[in-house]
C-alpha cells in the first residue's frame, strides 16, 4: 500500500515506525538497476510506550528525539516516507471481474470495507494477477487490498510537518517487504524468485512472519508477542551480578545508536542457545516461553500457507529486526524447528555502508522503493 501525496523524490529519508524503536535511513532507488543505496541509517530508542501498536503516543518525544538524531548523523533531507504497522491495518486478497480502473476501485472499497465500520478509510490496491473462475471460466483479477483510518494518516502526516519534514508517502511493512523482496539473492546464496521462504521479523513487543513464494509475499501475519521479556530478565541477571547503571530517560530519548544492541545489556552479548543458559534458569525459562511460542507461530503459518496456496515446502527462514541479534538464535530456532535457519545479512539489491546491518533496516529498504 502506498499513499503517496506529494510526488518523489530521488533522495529520501525513511523512518520505520513499527517497532518500540524508530528506524530511520537515508537513501535512494534505482529503478534501472533495481538497487536501494543507503547512504546513512540509525536507530533512535524511546521511552516505553511512545509508540503503541505502530501509532505515534507521544508526538513531541519522538520529533525532538528525530531533530536530535538528524543533526547527529548530519541528515539534511527532508523528504520523509514513513512505514508502519499495526492491527489498525485490514488487508484482503479479493478476487474480482475485469472492469475499468474507477469501476474495480469501488468494487476494493466496498470489499474491504463492506459496511462494518464507521471510521473514514484510506484504501489501496494492487493488482497482482489473473485467475479464472472456476464456475464460469471468466477471467478476473487477483487483487491485494489494504485499508488505513484516515485519523492515523493524518497523524502521520502531522507529525512529519511537527518535525518540518516534508511528507512524501505513507507506507506499511507489508508493502515494504513485497516490494524488496520481488527479486534478489539473500546472503549471496538464496535465489528469491526461485525459492519458498519464511521471512521472520523479530521484534520487541511483535512478531512477523510472511510467507514469500518465488518473490511473493502469499500470507503475512502479525502476532502480540516479542522477545523483550528476554532481554529484560538478561538485565535482571546483570544487576544481581553488580552489572552497570542504565542511562537516564533524558540520555536514553536523546542517544542516537547504529544498533540496538548498544542499549543496556547488548542483545548480541545474550546466548539463547540451549546449552548456553542452562546454568541460568530465570534466563532460560524466558528464553524458553518465547521459543515456544516462536515455533509454534512459525509451524502454524508454514502449515497453514502450503494447505492453502498449494506452495513448495519451505526451504529457509530468515530472520531479521532486533531479534535477530541474540547470539545463536538462528542455531537455536533451527534446533528446535528442524529446518535451515539464518540470520537475513544481505540482499543484493540492496547496498549501502561497510557498518550497514540489514536486518535492522528492512522495512525502510523496501518503502525507499517507489513504484510509478
Amino acid at each position: 500500500m502506498d499513499f503517496s501525496t506529494f510526488g518523489r523524490n530521488t533522495q529520501n529519508l525513511v523512518i520505520d515506525t513499527s517497532s518500540s524503536n524508530l528506524k530511520l535511513a537515508v537513501g535512494g532507488y534505482n529503478p534501472k538497476t533495481g538497487v536501494v543505496m543507503i547512504e546513512k541509517f540509525g536507530i533512535i530508542p524511546l521511552e516505553a510506550d511512545t509508540i503503541n501498536d505502530g501509532q505515534i503516543a507521544d508526538s513531541f518525544g519522538i520529533v525532538m528525539a528525530l531533530k536530535h538524531a538528524m543533526a547527529k548523523l548530519d541528515i539534511a533531507n527532508k523528504n520523509a516516507i514513513i512505514t508502519t504497522e499495526g492491527g489498525y491495518l485490514h488487508t484482503r486478497d479479493l478476487e474480482l471481474p475485469k472492469v475499468k480502473p474507477e469501476q474495480l476501485k469501488d468494487m476494493v472499497k466496498y470489499e474491504i470495507i463492506g459496511q462494518g465500520t464507521s471510521r473514514d478509510m484510506v484504501v489501496d490496491y494492487l493488482i497482482y494477477g489473473k485467475t479464472i473462475d472456476e464456475e464460469t471460466r471468466v477471467e478476473k483479477f487477483k487483487v491485494r487490498a489494504t485499508a488505513m483510518p484516515v485519523d492515523v494518516v493524518t497523524d502521520f502526516r502531522d507529525f512529519m510537518k511537527n518535525a518540518d519534514l516534508i511528507p512524501v508517502a505513507l507506507d506499511c511493512n507489508p508493502n515494504a517487504i513485497r516490494k524488496l523482496f520481488s527479486s534478489g539473492m539473500i546472503n549471496g546464496s538464496t535465489n528469491v524468485a526461485n525459492s519458498t521462504l519464511l521471512l521472520i521479523e523479530l521484534s520487541a513487543k511483535t512478531t512477523t512472519i510472511t510467507v514469500l513464494d518465488k518473490g511473493f509475499p502469499v500470507l503475512s501475519k502479525r502476532m502480540q508477542f516479542g522477545h523483550g521479556n528476554i532481554r529484560q530478565v538478561a538485565e535482571s541477571v546483570k544487576k544481581l551480578q553488580g552489572g552497570g547503571d542504565r542511562q537516564s530517560s533524558l540520555a536514553r530519548r536523546l542517544n542516537i545508536t547504529k544498533t540496538e544492541s548498544d542499549l543496556f545489556v547488548p542483545i548480541d552479548d545474550i546466548d539463547v542457545w540451549h546449552e548456553s543458559i542452562a546454568d541460568s534458569p530465570s534466563l532460560a525459562s524466558a528464553v524458553k516461553a518465547y521459543f515456544k511460542r516462536l515455533t509454534d507461530a512459525i509451524s502454524r503459518t508454514a502449515q497453514f500457507s502450503i494447505s492453502k496456496y498449494r506452495i513448495d515446502s519451505i526451504s529457509t527462514c530468515f530472520v531479521y529486526g532486533s531479534g535477530a541479534d541474540y547470539k545463536k538464535i538462528d542455531k537455536e530456532l533451527s534446533f528446535q524447528l528442524g529446518t535451515q535457519v539464518d540470520r537475513l545479512n544481505t540482499l543484493s539489491t540492496v547496498s549501502g555502508p561497510k557498518d550497514f546491518e540489514l536486518a535492522q533496516f528492512v522495512n525502510c529498504c523496501g518503502a525507499m522503493i517507489r513504484e510509478e
